[in-house]
């Protein structure tokens, strides 16, 4: 019995590095990263850099605008980039006319609003790009006019 136990352990042994081969072929192509859906991302513990892009380039909408008015959403979020391109504007000034525009306290804009884009917009890297950050300029200068809707 003991060679037939031998010749079990080599069979066995055989067959397993030729799985562990079979593992390693790369003639399959690496699976696709996953593509955000555009839905649902901004309600997620961790939101996801490529999930707030989208919304920031595409808007806040449904479930995605978290209970606010889109718009809102739209103007805090370049508040938010605002501050994390190090540009400048009167916050107290904003606030002001976000809550005659839109309702809301103060905190509420200051802190779910405009801070929580901030903390978004700093995790999109190369998020404050010479592309982008006239674009903040031009929002921001029309919202000092009161001029909300993009």
């Amino acid at each position: 019995m003991p060679g037939v136990k031998k010749g079990l352990a080599l069979t066995a042994l055989t067959v397993c590095l030729a799985g562990c081969g079979n593992m390693l072929q790369t003639d399959r192509p690496a699976p696709e990263p996953e593509v955000y859906a555009g839905q649902g991302g901004m309600t997620e513990w961790n939101i996801m850099p490529d999930a707030y892009l989208y919304h920031y380039e595409n808007g806040f909408t449904g479930d995605d605008a978290l209970g606010y008015a889109p718009q809102l959403q739209t103007v805090w979020s370049r508040l938010g980039a605002a501050e994390t391109c190090g540009i400048s504007y009167d916050k107290a000034l904003m606030i002001s006319l976000l809550s005659a525009r839109f309702g809301e306290s103060r905190i509420t804009h200051e802190l779910n609003g405009i801070g929580f884009h901030a903390v978004q917009t700093r995790k999109v890297p190369g998020f404050c790009s010479e592309k982008r950050v006239p674009k903040i300029m031009r929002s921001l200068n029309r919202y000092r006019e009161g001029l909300f809707e993009s």
